[in-house]
Order: C-alpha cells, then sequence, then structure tokens
C-alpha cells in the first residue's frame, strides 16, 4: 500500500452529527408514577463524529471512522455514565471494487435489519421493535447492544439489489479461541420492497463488556424476580420485511432468541407490525410489537406507539409520539414526547 503512492495522498476530512431532544414523559412498565422530562433521543440516538478517507488507488480508499454518543440535554458524553467514549463506532477499514472492511468498534449485525423493518427507525425511547430486541430489562433476551467491539466487519458491493454483511468479534479470553461472536445479514432492495434477514451467535467468552445480550443500551444487568444475573450463550435470527405502496408504507419484522443465562434459559418471539402514512408535510406513523417469553419466567410484552413526524427539509424534523408498554408480569407504562432532531 505505501509502494501505492498512498503516503502522498491527500487525506479527506469530514466533520457531522446529529442532535436530537424531546420534552415529555416517560414511566416504565409497573413504575408507581411517571416522570416528566427533558431528555434525548427521541427518535435517534444524539451523535458526533468524523471519517477520514484517503485514495490509495482508482477504485480503493482507506478510511478511518470515530463516532461518539451524547445527551445533549445534559451535556454528558455517552447514552448512559460508563459507556464507551467511542460507542457508536471506533474503525479502520477499506473501501473498493470488492466491498468494504473494516476493524475495531463495528455495528452489530441484527441492528440495521431491526431499524429497516419498523417505522420508529432506531428510537431506544419510543419504537416498539428497538425495545423488544436491544433495550435491558426483557429478562436477558435482548439481542445486545448495536456495536460489537474488537470486530470485523465485510460488507459485500451491491449485487443487483443485494448487499451481505458478515461480523465476527474477538472474545479475547486467554486459552478460549471458539468464544466469540459471529453473525450476517442480508439486505435486498428493488423499487418499493425491502427484505431483510440476520442471524448472530455469540459464546461466553465474548460477554464480558455492555454490548453483550442482556445489557441494552441502557447497560447493566438484568434482573429476574428481584436477583441479577449475567448472559452466556445466544442463538439468534430475524426476519423482515417493507414495502412503499406511496399511499402508505407497511412494515413486518420477526426474531427468535435462544438465551443462556447464569439462572436458566430464557427464548423469546418477538412479532412487530407497523405503517407509514404520508400526511401533509410528514407523516403518521404507528407500530405493535408483541414479545412471548418461555423459560425462567414466562411473560408477555406488548408494546404500541403512535406518532407523526413533520419533515421540514433533509436536515430538520419535529415528532410527537406517545406509546402504551405493557409487561403482564409488571404492569404498563405510557410515555409521550414532542421534539427535534437537526442533523449536520
Amino acid at each position: 500500500m505505501g509502494a501505492s503512492g498512498m503516503a502522498n495522498a491527500d487525506v479527506n476530512v469530514d466533520f457531522y452529527g446529529l442532535l436530537d431532544v424531546f420534552a415529555g414523559s416517560r414511566e416504565a412498565p409497573g413504575a408507581a408514577d411517571d416522570s416528566k422530562v427533558l431528555d434525548a433521543g427521541g427518535m435517534t440516538t444524539s451523535f458526533v463524529g468524523f471519517t477520514a478517507t484517503a485514495d490509495i488507488n482508482e477504485s480503493t480508499t482507506a478510511f478511518a471512522k470515530a463516532e461518539m454518543f451524547l445527551r445533549p440535554d445534559t451535556g454528558e458524553d455517552g447514552r448512559y455514565n460508563g459507556d464507551e467514549f467511542f460507542a457508536r463506532a471506533a474503525q479502520v477499514g477499506f473501501n473498493g471494487d470488492l466491498g468494504q472492511i473494516a476493524f475495531g468498534r463495528v455495528g452489530a449485525p441484527m441492528f440495521l435489519p431491526v431499524i429497516f423493518s419498523n417505522p420508529f427507525g432506531g428510537s431506544f425511547v419510543f419504537s416498539p421493535a428497538i425495545l423488544h430486541s436491544f433495550q435491558g430489562g426483557n429478562y436477558g433476551a435482548t439481542v445486545g447492544d448495536s456495536g460489537w467491539s474488537n470486530g470485523i466487519s465485510y460488507v459485500t458491493p451491491k449485487m443487483g439489489g443485494l448487499t451481505a454483511n458478515v461480523v465476527y468479534a474477538f472474545g479475547e479470553e486467554s486459552g478460549e479461541d471458539s468464544e466469540n461472536k459471529f453473525g450476517g445479514n442480508l439486505v435486498y432492495r428493488a423499487g418499493g420492497l425491502m427484505l431483510t434477514a440476520a442471524a448472530h451467535s455469540v459464546k461466553q467468552g465474548a460477554l464480558n463488556s455492555g454490548d453483550s445480550p442482556g445489557f441494552g443500551e441502557g447497560g447493566g444487568l438484568a434482573a429476574i424476580g428481584g436477583g441479577v444475573f449475567s448472559v452466556t450463550d445466544q442463538d439468534a435470527y430475524l426476519v423482515g420485511a417493507s414495502y412503499d405502496f406511496q399511499v402508505v408504507k407497511v412494515y413486518g419484522m420477526y426474531h427468535s432468541l435462544e438465551t443462556d443465562t447464569t439462572v436458566g434459559d430464557v427464548d423469546v418471539d418477538t412479532y412487530q407490525g407497523g405503517v407509514s402514512v404520508p400526511a401533509g408535510p410528514g407523516s403518521i406513523l404507528a407500530a405493535y410489537a408483541k414479545s412471548e417469553f418461555d423459560g425462567e419466567v414466562d411473560a408477555e410484552r406488548k408494546t404500541w406507539t403512535v406518532g407523526y413526524d413533520w419533515v421540514i427539509n433533509d436536515q430538520l424534523d419535529i415528532y410527537a409520539n406517545y406509546m402504551n408498554d405493557d409487561i403482564d408480569t409488571l404492569g404498563d407504562g405510557d410515555s409521550y414526547g414532542v421534539g427535534t432532531r437537526l442533523k449536520f
């Protein structure tokens, strides 16, 4: 690479980000009361980042990327106290005709398929699909964080509308080479149709950080019946779809998790459906998700959200959402908020 002239190449650096703040009320299922809040990340978790690129030759580019989450309501870094500083991304890699390969803190293979399969995208506050897939508190049955550390990610070039992504993460356990994470996804797009599938297998040695199943975006360990436990192994798969009929866009998703914890197994099946309906300058959004838990705890979780997203331009939108979240062993809670996102 050095011989190819990269040492003399110009390096281009782009700085970008998104800030999202909302005002409203948050109430967890079974909570004694709600909390009035000015909070961050109602539709998208706020972040800032940069990407540096340098051409190696006409078809290959080297890049470095670092992206950090932040909470603009308080000015603190990270999504929660103790979060990794560059938790959204921290990687170096190469991009060319044969695809892209990246090394470092890379995207988890289940995250984008969940985003693509629901109308509320990556909202960790109001999206039923995200809450049932990634947030902590699902009796240990979550697919983990949105990123994997110590990872290698390969993304193929587009092949007639199809893109594939394979991700491997080292567990870094002495003498335990098989204690790792491995997964991948497929995304197909043609006209208004989107189809996706994803799967991963996570082994115990790779579960020593906050990006393991059972931790979710809020960090911490899960709890059953007042006792705290950790997750050991997990196998998961997902299928999702969306279709844009112009007058309405419909979404659907199913995922299955088989999770081993230190107090027993927890299996969960999650079903999610939603719509986005163009109305005026924005869209009406609605989604419903149901999770059925089987194992150490038998329970059901049902969550629905309705909202409106007013798109002012490509950089700015204003949204209003209302959500009911019900776990039959705990109770329900209602949350709502009005907020805005600015991209730059």
